[in-house]
């Protein structure tokens, strides 16, 4: 990293928050017809530990937009006085 920290920080930041949204919309399946959804405990549970590890997720991409927001403060590189 360097003269782009903060950037590439909110750049990775984002990309966590979206990271799990394409299997959650696969293990949601509202586009699937009645008879093709998938039902039971297994579903429940996978639909339940997607969600658990996207909040996660959210929680970290948070501590990198802070850690954005510290670097964004501080000068990086070689600059002139």
């Amino acid at each position: 990293m360097g003269a782009n920290d903060a950037a590439d920080l909110r750049k990775l930041a984002d990309d966590l928050r979206t990271l799990l949204n394409e299997p959650i919309e696969i293990a949601a399946d509202r586009n699937a017809k009645a008879d093709e959804r998938w039902l039971g405990p297994t579903a429940e549970h996978v639909r339940g530990e997607l969600a658990t590890r996207k909040a996660r997720l959210g929680t970290m991409a948070g501590e990198l937009d802070k850690e954005a927001a510290n670097r964004k403060d501080k000068a990086t590189g070689n600059q002139p006085d």
